[in-house]
Formats: structure tokens, C-alpha cells, sequence
């Protein structure tokens, strides 16, 4: 039987092993949109709830919420519901209808080619004089023009003895062309002529100047039947003010004469016609373009009272209310997924061009989609309690302010760095802001804790910090909160003093707000400082404090390397103090790099003897034939597999165990092959390889274990230095540099020309200052000796007493 926590330890260690583990890209992308889609769903429908009605309402004829009835219960929309309502709908169509324009139809040609020759023609036996030469009686004149039959004795003779009667001629057909040209006369009233004067007229004009068929726009109350001409008072009163207007130098007799013979003319023939299938028509178009009229019914409103009599208007809600119960808004849902889905391509491509490497192994994914569901359903929660129709917490407070997005962004940043903390907070601000039913504060405040945090959390390195993360963020959402505040024009203060200060004070939104705005503050740093260690746990992550706790050197691992491998564990602390340096140069995760480097020989302690710094410490005759290159070379290939081993057996983050292998690469060991090369007899030479001389590798995947590469093979090197100076220390570190790249070891990892010159200026700044030479100290007897020599020497020279 194990002890329970041996198993726990081994089960542990199995969970940690199965995220860990490095599987192909291929698998890991496929895993990356496995759990990208499943959060598409998980938010999707967590934002589409509010979308989503409620329990049907027994509405039939003997149900308990029929028309007249009492209500039972209380009934309240769970959602704001935006319905078309079909009353007012059906009114606005109406009353576009209405006033909607008529269209008539008015042939010009009844202008040009009857009335104005009938003007003519009159107008030429009104100005003919008798054969005799005397002036025509009005009994004569009526004979000789029966079109003036209506005309008084009075109007006759006045006509007669005006002296200008070219002019009465002008004036007659310019008046003529003025009421045809501003009304629409038509033959016969319209049945509906009623709507037609209080709408706009649409007149279709034809047989008008270049047979150009032109539409005009007319006021209702110019269409006039041909009876109104004399019958109807408006359209009497309208024609003697264009009369008087437009005729205005003409004697007021004459003119209403001139207005009654014009008239005339125009009553025999009314010109316009109205079309009643295309005012129809056109009428129809404009109501079936007229937009529906929506009614809304706002979340948490109360539909009908327990005991309140069900009128008609809460009869028409609550079959509203039954229509969209338990169904979705479809189209709100689709907008939520792609909206969704474009800020995942959005993150996506930040990250792809920013930090490519990122997210390519499993248990980066699952840290992350954790991380976000997490968010998610506690953003669900709190949305049950928050938009409660109970309470009115989102009149004092924001959404935002109670959701942990800090948290998950100091997580993120603590674990990895600021890029993949921000990508994820611009999401997870997105998400908020419409999770607060799309409360610009809440963005603001999401988005804002995101920055912060990220940059914040790259920073922390004691205990301490997590204390002012929480202040840092309580703080930036005060400012926040206050100017959302004044933007929404909320009250700071109480609704009614109570003429206490302090009471005032207490019951106030401002300190209700300040005071949330700091539990947030404090949660996210707290909830940081809980969730951390158990992700460094389950996932075996480098964090600052776990790399902190590596790098004591009383680990077991480092200790056995001193005990047992004294001299390699002298050149892991040089190799760690060059390459922390170049690190810290470079602006790199330079603790990373110690302890990266602290763990990067431990496959050497099995066989520690064999290796050429220990060798002159271990007298114990190694069972090693050093003759064997092949042999001796597969030795040097197990030290990395063993470390490896030996690492993971130690549950060593793998970010740290990746060391092991890349600070050596896939480089060659020239020393065994070259002695291959030189000793073997040909028959073994057909059988050598050079694969057999290589280490497994891979080549350096970042700037950090490339660093190390170059400071290990350095630190062995200088070693041969007869004289330390920077001029020998620069042309061995060119040489190992140039070495590297000759093998394209370095091609990889990232590292720039700029960068590799500082890092050899930074490996020669600790060489210099480690490897100066010491000034050699006398041996005790030397100096024993020259004191009694300086005591002889002062006694001869000694004054002599009197």
C-alpha cells in the first residue's frame, strides 16, 4: 500500500507530465480551436441570456389572466422586449396614406389649341367695328360673341367703351394662362375630393412647350372643381388675389370683367383629369414603405398587479409578453458569436505577430481557457444578482467593478508577459462591457484594470506587491468610476441629507462606490496570490517565486552536483554570472537564466569522473575506455539525457529543463570526433557517423538558452588563457561566437548581431573581474627570515650611549 500522499504526489506528477508534455503544433492547433470554439459557446450563450423570455402566461378565454379577469399573481418582464405595435403601425399607415400626394393628369394642349384660339377668335370680332363705322351696341356685341352670354349689359358696354382693346385682349389671355397654369380644374368633384384638398397634388403636365412631359407639385386646395370658379368662396378669393397681384395696373371695373371672361374660356374647358389608379398605386407604395412603429416594454416593468383588473391595453402586453416567451432573439445571438469571433481574429493576430511562439504547447492553452471561463461564469453570477429587479445596484455601482478581469491579467502576466495578458484582457473587456448591458464605464473599467495589471504584474517581485497591485487598481478604478459619474450625471451625495455628515457620508454612492471599487482591487490581488501557487503546482510553471525558490542552492539537485561533481558546479556559477549579465543587457527574463543555468550540467553527476573538470578531484578509477571515442562520446550525449531525466523526475519547470538540451544544441564534439577520425582503422572509419559526435539538440528556441550555449563552451575555454587580457578575452569570445554561428546553432533563437555584441561585451565584463590574475603571497619563512635580517641591520646602525 502507498501513503496517501506518495499517491497524490504520483498523480500529481502524472497531470502535470500529460500538460506538459510537447506534442506536435498540428495537435496543439487543433486543441487551440477545440477550446476556442467551445468559448465562443460558453460566452455566446452566457451574453444571449437576457435575450431569452420567460414562462408562458395562461392567456385563453378560461384561464386565470383573460380579459376581465382579476390577476392572480404579478407579472413582470424578465427582458426588455421591442415589439412592433400593430395599432400604432396601423394608424401611421393611415395617416401616410392620406397625405399621401394625388395624381392628375393636365393636357396643356387644351391651353394652346382651344382656349387661347377661342380668346383669339372672340377677341377679333370684339375689336371689329361696324361697316358703317359706329361703335357695336352690347346686343350686337353678344351676337357676334356667344361665348359672353353671361356677361351683364352693364359689363358689355363697359368692355365697349374701353379705348385699349388690344389690351383687354392681352389681359384676358394672360389671366387665362395664370389659372391654368396654378390650379388643376377638373370636370366634376371627386367622391373623396375632401382628402384630396388636404393633401399634396401631384400634377403629370403634357402637351406642354418641347412636348416634354413634366411633373408639378401643387397644394391640395388648388385642385378645384369647375363649379368652384364662382360657387366656393376660398378659390373666389384666391382668384381675385392673383388677380390683383398679377394684374396689378388695371382699372378694378375692368379687371373683374377681364377675370369673368377668362373664366369663361377655362370653365368650358377644364384641362385636368385625376387618376385614381395611380394616386392608388403611389398611395399604396408610400404606406407599405412607412416603417413599423415599435413599443417597447423595459426589463423588470410591471405588466399587471395581483388583483388588478386585466383591461384591454394589459391584455395586448401580455400576449406580447407570451410571444416572446422562451424565445430567443436569433439575430442578436448570431450578432454576439461574430462579434465574438472577430475579437478571437483580433487576439489571435496580435499574438501571431507579436509573440508567435506563444500558446504553442497545451498547457499554455488550458492556463489560459481556464483563466477566461472562470471569468465568464463568475461574470454570470454576478449579472443574477446585480441586474436583479430587487435591488438597484447598477444605479450606484458599474458592472466591471465586480468582475476579477485584474486577476486574470495579473495571472497572465506573472505566468507569461505583458502582450499575451493585454490580448486576452481586450477580450475579456469586450466581453464585460456586454455583459453590462453595454455600459461604456464598464468597458472603460475592464479595459483600463487590463493595462495595469499587465504591465503591473511584470514588475512584482515580493510579497509586498501584491498589497500595492491591489491599492494601484482600487485607485485607477476610483478615477475611472468617478468621471463615469459625472458623465452619467449621477448623484454623489445622499437623495435627502439627513443632517448628519458622517451618516451622510456612509449611506452616500460615493463611498458605497470607493468602497466596492477597493474590495475589487483587493480580490483580484488576493485571488492572484491564491490561484498562483496552484498553477505553479498543476502546470509546474516558472513564475518569479517559483524560479526564486529554485535558485536556493540548497536544492537537493545542487547539492548532489556539489558533492559529488565539485568542479562543475564552480562552472555553473561562472556560466550563471556571464549569462545572467548578457540576460539583464538584453533586457531578457534574466532569473530565468540563472536558474536555467544552475540545472543545465546535472546529467553530469552519474558519471561525474569522466568529465575533464573532475577528474583531478575524483581519483576513483572510472570503468570508462577513454580510448573509445564512439563510447566516450555516447557518455558525454547520456549526461544530457540523464539531466533531462533527472529534471523531470524533480518536477523542474520545463521551460527550465529546456536548458539541458539547448545550451548544447546540435553542435559536434570535435574533440571525440577528430579522434575518431585520427585513430580508427578504416574499417571502423566506413562504420563512423558524425550524427554519432552530434548532441540530440534542439538548437536554442530562445535568446536565453542561446546565451548559455555560448558563455558554457566560453567558460571552459578561457580556462587555456595563459594571460588574461581584454584583448585575448575578445578574440576568444569572436572565436566561440563565430564558432556557433559556423554550426548555425544560433539561427533559431532569435538573437540579432546587436544583441550577440552584447553579449560579449557582457561576458567579458565578468571574466575580467573573475578571471584577474591574484599577486602571488610570500611563504612565512620568507618573511621570518627578512624580519631578522631588517633586526640585524638596525642593530649595527644603532646610537652609541655615553
Amino acid at each position: 500500500m502507498f501513503p496517501l500522499g506518495s499517491l497524490l504526489e504520483r498523480g500529481m506528477a502524472w497531470i502535470t507530465d500529460t500538460l506538459t508534455k510537447i506534442r506536435p503544433i498540428s495537435f496543439v492547433r487543433k486543441f487551440q480551436v477545440i477550446l476556442t470554439a467551445i468559448t465562443l459557446i460558453i460566452v455566446t450563450w452566457m451574453l444571449a441570456i437576457p435575450f431569452f423570455g420567460q414562462d408562458k402566461i395562461n392567456l385563453s378565454q378560461d384561464g386565470p389572466y383573460s380579459e376581465g379577469k382579476n390577476a392572480l399573481d404579478k407579472v413582470v418582464s424578465t427582458k426588455d422586449i421591442v415589439y412592433e405595435d400593430e395599432e400604432k403601425t396601423k394608424a401611421k399607415r393611415l395617416k401616410a396614406f392620406q397625405s399621401a400626394p394625388n395624381f392628375f393628369d393636365r393636357d396643356y394642349r387644351v391651353l394652346t389649341e382651344v382656349i387661347r384660339p377661342a380668346i383669339q377668335e372672340d377677341m377679333e370680332k370684339y375689336r371689329e367695328p361696324k361697316p358703317t363705322g359706329e361703335v357695336k351696341t352690347s346686343a350686337e356685341l353678344l351676337t357676334a360673341v356667344p361665348r359672353w352670354k353671361n356677361r351683364s349689359k352693364e359689363e358689355l358696354e363697359l368692355l365697349l367703351k374701353t379705348p385699349g382693346k388690344s389690351r383687354v385682349r392681352d389681359l384676358v389671355q394672360q389671366y387665362s394662362n395664370l389659372v391654368f397654369s396654378n390650379f388643376c380644374i377638373l370636370r366634376d368633384q371627386p367622391a373623396d375630393y375632401s382628402a384630396i384638398r388636404s393633401a399634396e397634388a401631384r400634377v403629370r403636365n403634357s402637351g406642354a412647350s418641347g412636348n416634354k412631359e413634366q411633373i408639378s407639385s401643387i397644394e391640395g386646395t388648388l385642385v378645384i372643381p369647375r363649379m368652384h370658379l364662382y360657387r366656393d368662396s376660398v378659390t373666389v378669393d384666391t382668384l381675385n388675389r392673383l388677380a390683383a397681384e398679377k394684374l396689378q395696373a388695371t382699372d378694378p371695373q375692368l379687371l373683374s370683367i377681364i377675370q369673368k371672361l377668362a373664366l369663361t374660356y377655362v370653365y368650358s374647358n377644364p384641362a385636368c383629369t385625376y387618376n385614381a389608379e395611380e394616386t392608388k398605386n403611389q398611395k399604396q407604395a408610400v404606406m407599405d414603405r412607412t416603417e413599423p412603429v415599435s413599443s417597447r416594454i423595459n426589463a423588470g416593468e410591471t405588466i399587471v398587479k395581483a388583483g388588478e383588473i386585466i383591461t384591454p391595453d394589459i391584455y395586448q402586453k401580455l400576449l406580447i409578453v407570451n410571444r416572446y416567451a422562451t424565445r430567443a432573439n436569433i439575430a442578436s445571438i448570431i450578432s454576439i458569436l461574430l462579434i465574438q469571433s472577430i475579437f478571437v481574429i483580433i487576439v489571435y493576430a496580435f499574438l501571431k505577430k507579436y509573440n508567435p511562439k506563444r500558446l504553442n504547447d497545451v498547457s499554455s492553452n488550458v492556463i489560459v481557457f481556464t483563466l477566461i471561463w472562470s471569468l465568464v461564469l463568475w461574470a454570470y453570477l454576478a449579472s443574477k444578482a446585480f441586474f436583479s429587479f430587487e435591488n438597484s445596484y447598477d444605479s450606484v455601482f458599474y458592472f466591471a467593478l465586480v468582475i476579477p478581469t485584474g486577476m486574470v491579467c495579473l495571472i497572465l502576466s506573472m505566468i507569461y508577459d505583458e502582450q499575451l495578458s493585454i490580448a486576452i484582457g481586450f477580450f475579456l473587456s469586450f466581453f464585460v462591457f456586454a455583459a453590462s448591458r453595454y455600459n461604456p464605464t464598464s468597458f472603460i473599467l475592464a479595459f483600463v484594470m487590463t493595462v495595469v495589471a499587465a504591465t503591473y504584474g511584470r514588475k512584482m517581485r515580493k510579497r509586498i506587491d501584491f498589497i500595492k497591485a491591489g491599492f494601484y487598481m482600487a485607485l485607477v478604478q476610483m478615477l475611472i468610476s468617478s468621471s463615469g459619474y459625472l458623465f452619467d450625471s449621477r448623484n454623489y451625495w445622499v437623495a435627502v441629507p439627513s443632517g448628519s455628515h458622517l451618516r451622510d457620508l456612509w449611506e452616500s454612492n460615493i463611498f458605497r462606490l470607493y468602497l466596492l471599487c477597493l474590495v475589487n482591487g483587493f480580490v483580484c490581488s488576493t485571488l492572484t496570490q491564491l490561484l498562483l501557487p496552484i498553477y505553479e503546482y498543476v502546470f509546474n510553471i516558472p513564475t518569479r517565486f517559483k524560479l526564486m525558490e529554485l535558485a536556493d542552492t540548497g536544492h537537493p539537485l545542487l547539492q548532489e552536483l556539489l558533492t559529488k561533481a565539485p568542479s562543475t558546479y564552480t562552472h555553473t556559477f561562472l556560466v550563471a554570472a556571464m549569462s545572467e549579465r548578457a540576460a539583464q543587457n538584453l533586457e531578457l527574463d534574466w532569473l530565468l537564466t540563472r536558474v536555467g543555468v544552475y540545472f543545465h550540467d546535472i546529467g553530469k553527476i552519474p558519471n561525474a569522473g569522466f568529465f575533464v573538470e573532475n577528474q583531478h578531484l575524483i581519483p576513483k578509477k572510472e570503468n570508462i575506455d577513454k580510448n573509445n571515442p564512439a563510447k566516450a562520446a555516447k557518455i558525454v550525449i547520456d549526461h544530457v539525457l540523464d539531466g533531462i531525466e533527472m529534471a523531470k523526475k524533480a518536477r523542474l519547470p520545463r521551460e527550465v529543463i529546456d536548458f539541458i538540451p539547448e545550451h548544447h544544441g546540435t553542435s559536434t564534439m570535435a574533440f571525440f570526433y577528430h579522434k575518431a577520425l585520427a585513430e580508427l582503422s578504416p574499417s571502423q572509419k566506413k562504420k563512423l557517423k558524425k550524427a554519432d559526435f552530434q548532441y540530440p539538440g534542439p538548437k536554442p528556441q530562445r535568446k536565453e538558452t542561446a546565451i548559455v550555449m555560448i558563455a558554457d563552451s566560453l567558460e571552459a575555454a578561457s580556462r587555456s588563457l595563459e594571460e588574461v587580457t581584454p584583448e585575448s578575452l575578445d578574440a576568444l569570445i569572436t572565436k566561440i561566437v563565430n564558432g556557433k554561428l559556423a554550426e548555425n546553432q544560433l539561427d533559431e533563437c532569435g538573437l540579432t548581431l546587436g544583441d550577440l555584441e552584447v553579449v560579449k561585451f557582457s561576458f567579458k565584463e565578468v571574466l575580467l573581474s573573475s578571471l584577474h590574475s591574484r599577486p602571488k603571497y610570500p611563504k612565512p619563512e620568507d618573511t621570518k627570515a627578512l624580519e631578522e635580517k631588517n633586526k640585524n641591520i638596525l642593530g649595527k646602525h644603532a646610537p652609541k650611549s655615553h
